[in-house]
């Protein structure tokens, strides 16, 4: 029976920015990786549990064990796989420790480490851009990863005074998306992007919302790095990577599942309009600022006081004296006006769509304060927000009105309406799913391999004869693994291919055995 050996290994236990091989002492070890339900547009955190021989304390922080003064959270753990057939080693998860727990003094003396990757902290971390024009979902993206430097777990970027991570072109380099990224390039164009995420929204937020708007869809790799891919990939990948022919040990199928159901789809588009440069926000109380030369940074925050109307400023104009700011040697403005002694500049690093940072400086010798400011720009502001829909009324006469509404705006019209068509065309009719599939790799090397290599959206292809699947394709949706002492299970959460054969240029007849695609 085939068997792969496993490596657990966690980066500076022992020394900085150098990883320590702990397998000898892992029991079991189960992890995630992929989306949560098909169609999302970006995937759930990836995840990993182990359970550790803790009879020595190694892995109890607070024992001092060989390990545990230095066993951090925080601290990356990777676990890897050597391919009993031909020796490859593949990265099966990396990410951050997130909680240690060593049992108390009953048997077994075990220790439960728990590690997420790159989700969790983009969904603590806020993010904000500046107004993008004329723009693809990819590029919108990088931007996002460029200004918000959250790096995924094992990236070797630059961090400022942090040992091992922080040698300049030695150890480390400045943190470039492309080594830790591949966005496949985006099909349609954004008018504009960046102008709806508020001082709140997070880096997971802006990235999900970016994706939702393309339909486009996001994900972490096993090896850590971040990819996309454009709304026309799953539907012109034809090539089957693998095939199940009654080889796996259960499966989770129906057919015409209710929630997979939708002849009435709505998908929304939110267009945006620019107005002549104007006033967008202003100072609403008196600042300080000392002489001399001193300095005091301001953000103003660019909103509606419309609830859930966006608001954004693009091209923000530089701070003019008496017209933009006044500064005075009185809070109240009854003192020296010293307005002609002072300077304003837009802080480029913390200018964003809906944030802008001032700094004001106060070159006279007595200390001031800013008692009038306001911040001007071209202002873009939410037009309309159009809902275009799609029915088909045969379906609707048969199984009764399944409406799904798309959570995403569109930047226009034209996308929304290619989007809820090929939802409609993709769920209008009931239909076989297989939702996910269970196999033991080791009871075969074909299993075995699949399970080793294959990962997100590769396309598998399912016969089984109680349920009466026959060559039935499906992409790979999400993977669970679970490894002990002597057994390995693996399950492949799976995402329905195309119910419509689309014309794919040099593969396929158009009109005959075809149709040209929605999207």
């Amino acid at each position: 029976m085939p068997s792969p050996t496993w490596t657990l290994s966690i980066d500076g236990i022992v020394t900085a920015g150098v990883y320590t091989d702990v397998s000898s002492w892992l029991q079991s070890a189960t992890w995630s990786v992929g989306f949560a339900a098909p169609y999302e547009p970006i995937a759930r955190e990836s995840t990993l549990e182990v359970v550790l021989n803790n009879t020595d304390q190694r892995f109890s922080p607070e024992a001092g064990g060989a390990y545990g003064t230095k066993l951090q959270p925080g601290l990356v753990m990777k676990l890897e796989s050597t391919d009993p057939a031909d020796s490859t080693v593949r990265t099966n998860f990396i990410g951050w420790i997130g909680s240690i727990q060593p049992s108390p003094g009953v048997a077994p003396d075990n220790c439960v480490i728990q590690a997420q990757a790159w989700m969790s902290r983009a969904q603590l971390s806020e993010v904000s851009i500046a107004v993008m024009e004329n723009t693809t979902y990819d590029a919108v993206l990088d931007k996002i990863l460029d200004t918000a430097r959250v790096y995924p777990p094992g990236t070797s970027a630059w961090f400022l005074g942090v040992v091992g991570q922080s040698n300049l072109d030695q150890s480390t380099r400045l943190g470039d998306t492309a080594t830790y990224s591949n966005f496949e390039a985006g099909i349609s164009t954004f008018l504009f992007a960046g102008d709806n995420f508020t001082e709140n929204t997070s880096v997971f937020g802006a990235c999900q919302d970016t994706c939702g708007r393309a339909y486009a869809r996001m994900w972490q790799a096993r090896d850590g790095s971040l990819h996309a891919i454009n709304r026309n990939k799953l539907i012109t990948d034809k090539t089957t990577d693998f095939t199940f022919v009654n080889t796996m040990s259960d499966m989770e199928y129906s057919y015409g599942d209710p929630e997979d159901l939708a002849n009435h789809v709505a998908v929304k588009a939110r267009t945006r309009r620019e107005t002549a440069a104007q006033v967008v926000a202003g100072l609403q109380n008196p600042v300080a600022v000392s002489g001399s030369g001193g300095t005091v940074d301001l953000t103003y925050v660019v909103e509606s006081q419309d609830s859930g109307v966006s608001l954004a400023v693009k091209s923000p104009i530089t701070p003019v004296q008496t017209t933009d700011f006044l500064v005075n040697t009185a809070s109240d403005g009854t003192g020296t006006n010293i307005t002609g002694d002072c300077t304003g500049a837009i802080i480029a690093d913390e200018s964003f769509a809906t944030r802008v940072g001032v700094r004001y400086t106060n070159n006279n010798a007595s200390a001031g304060y800013i008692t009038f400011g306001q911040l001007r720009g071209v202002k873009l502001d939410e037009f309309a927000v159009v809902e275009e829909s799609q029915s088909d009324d045969t379906s609707i006469a048969a199984y009764g009105k399944r409406q799904l509404t798309w959570e995403y705006a569109a930047d226009s019209t034209t996308t929304a309406d290619s989007i809820g068509e090929f939802i409609l065309l993709e769920r209008k009719d009931p239909r076989g799913r297989v939702k996910a599939i269970s196999f033991k790799p080791q009871t075969s090397a074909a299993l075995l391999t699949a399970a080793l290599t294959h990962s997100m959206f590769a396309r598998v292809v399912v016969t089984e004869t109680q349920t009466g699947i026959s060559s039935v394709p499906y992409f790979l949706l999400s993977e669970s693994h679970a490894i002990e002492a002597s057994d390995y299970s693996v399950v492949w959460g799976m995402e329905a291919a195309s119910a419509t054969d689309f014309w794919v240029l040099g593969t396929n007849t158009l009109g005959d055995n075809t149709n040209l695609g929605p999207l």
